[in-house]
């Protein structure tokens, strides 16, 4: 199972202490929690990336996995060209998993847990 958790609402102060625990935990060979995480500055730069329709297709994929970004556009009856926009931005944030060698797109999320801190 993998777990991915979202933190809106981050100063960059903040993730750059999380990175220099992470960074020093793997130097030190430590295993910590298998979660990913992803840090948004505000309400604005999340929803600017996990649109509806990227929503839809991590979904997708989740049940089922594409052999190619023209399977999946064909799939959630979209185009192409965006599809394909939509993929290498959460192919970036390790949203989903693209197969170099096949063009297979999947995910392996199972959960997502957010946390949104207002104050920031």
């Amino acid at each position: 199972m993998a777990k991915l958790e979202i933190e809106i609402g981050t100063t960059l102060r903040e993730a750059l202490a999380e990175f220099g625990k992470a960074w020093k935990a793997h130097a030190a060979d430590k295993r910590g929690s298998a979660a990913q995480k992803v840090s948004f500055v505000d309400w604005r730069a999340f929803s600017a990336v996990m649109t509806p329709k990227r929503y839809d297709l991590i979904r997708h994929l989740r049940r089922e996995p594409a052999v190619s970004v023209r399977a999946l556009a064909r799939a959630l009856g979209r185009d192409v060209k965006r599809v394909h926009e939509d993929v290498v931005v959460l192919a970036e944030l390790g949203l989903i998993d693209r197969d170099e060698n096949t063009g297979g797109l999947s995910t392996r999320l199972d959960k997502v847990t957010s946390t949104i801190n207002f104050a920031a």
